[in-house]
């Protein structure tokens, strides 16, 4: 009890702290989208959202559409527009609000939590960019820590994730396969179904009884591709491949054989599938041994469902800087299990390096040219991903793993 006191009073002094020297500067572009968005829904409506040039799914008006009930007039929303930024950083802290600050069983290891909390890298995308990634992150990363015990809770947190950003895609796989080991009866499988249906009704409700859910239906299916760019300043492969800028060559163009969005994809599906191969078969053996998930299950979890997001990030094109957030927390929670930080470290680096860039000069940090340059940070990101890739085949042997599931499949048949 004495830890979680104390937990509970570190995290609330630290997310005072960062309330009080919250940033008042921040991306021009990017707040005057978000004002625009707060007027067009303060004069015509939520429901009225997408005609107004918003590409986000419903979650992101509904927070925007709470801050113009508080603001209350456009003189108002204008002027306090900076205080957006509190939303994404509260889900900075909700991991480790539930996870450190109640009595629970989901993480048994003791989390540092203050190396997560007071790392600027993980911050930066809220504090400064006032941007919405840790919101999806959070949400998916519960998601998955959670279905290992409670897959009705999961696919709540999950569908509210899609709801707000659409690279919460990438966690679906790993997600599938942890509700596939929770899910023990058809009672709960149905459950869950109506539980996922029954949150995304709710949210598309109003947009629905305004004749307006074709309009989210068109954001949804039509995110993709909304930049086809092979790069946003993400400073992945793609800047390590092409001679000049990325951002100026559009991904539909040909890369030898296919094109730069099809090779990526490609490289993301080839490399995803390889990595979720020993997660599969560690989950069909727990299932099949009836087991209670263990230290070793999430050590192996946080860190495929990390190279997961570092893959989806690094090879495929139209991405964003900002996209590397996931990532993050998930190495830092492998490092809790593993004692392990270099991953966390090296990519924590990258991270800021790459949002400072993009955010140029926010912390006035020196020799900028060179320790910013484009490459630079490609080479670390490449750096970070081929040690963490040899650090995961070398524990977990894919030919061991392929055997394995190959066996218990056969069990299972013979059964």
């Amino acid at each position: 009890m004495k830890e979680i006191t104390k937990a509970r009073i570190e995290v609330l002094l630290i997310l005072f702290l960062v309330l009080f020297l919250l940033p008042q500067r921040h991306s021009e572009t990017d707040f005057a989208y978000w004002t625009e968005w707060a007027l067009a829904i303060h004069h015509h409506g939520i429901t009225n959202i997408y005609e107004h040039g918003i590409n986000y799914h419903p979650v992101i008006p509904y927070i925007i559409y709470v801050y113009d009930l508080f603001m209350g007039n456009p003189e108002r929303i204008i002027a306090n527009i900076n205080y957006l930024k509190v939303v994404p950083l509260l889900f900075d802290f909700l991991p480790i609000i539930v996870l450190c600050c109640f009595r629970q069983r989901f993480i048994e290891a003791k989390i540092p939590y203050l190396f997560l909390l007071l790392n600027i890298a993980y911050l930066y995308n809220s504090v400064c960019w006032g941007q919405a990634d840790s919101m999806f992150s959070s949400l998916c990363f519960l998601a998955l820590v959670i279905g290992l015990y409670n897959p009705k809770v999961a696919v709540v947190l999950y569908t509210l994730s899609f709801y707000t950003k659409f690279q919460s895609i990438m966690f679906l796989p790993p997600l599938l396969l942890v509700l596939a080991y929770s899910i023990r009866s058809l009672k709960t499988l149905q459950t869950c179904i109506l539980l996922a249906a029954g949150t995304a009704f709710v949210i598309l409700l109003p947009f629905i009884l305004a004749g307006k859910a074709g309009d989210v239906f068109y954001i949804t299916t039509h995110t993709v591709d909304f930049m086809s760019h092979v790069s946003v300043q993400a400073y992945n492969i793609w800047y390590l491949l092409i001679w000049g800028n990325p951002f100026e060559v559009q991904d539909y163009e040909t890369f030898f054989i296919l094109s730069y969005k099809q090779t990526g994809l490609l490289l993301f599906f080839v490399a995803s599938t390889l990595t979720l191969i020993p997660f599969l078969s560690r989950l069909l053996t727990m299932r099949g041994s009836k087991l209670a998930p263990d230290a070793e299950l999430k050590k192996l979890m946080f860190l495929t469902v990390g190279l997961l997001c570092f893959y989806f990030f690094y090879f495929n094109t139209q991405m964003h800087e900002r996209y590397m957030q996931p990532a993050v927390i998930l190495f830092f929670f492998y490092a809790v299990y593993s004692r392990n930080y270099i991953p966390y470290i090296l990519i924590s680096i990258a991270y800021l390096m790459s949002l400072e860039k993009t955010f140029p000069n926010f912390l006035g940090i020196p020799l900028h040219r060179v320790l910013f340059s484009s490459r630079a940070i490609a080479l670390l990101y490449t750096a970070t991903l081929a040690y963490t890739m040899v650090l995961f085949f070398r524990r977990y042997r894919l030919s061991h793993e392929v055997g394995q599931i190959k066996l218990l499949m056969n069990t299972a048949l013979k059964r």
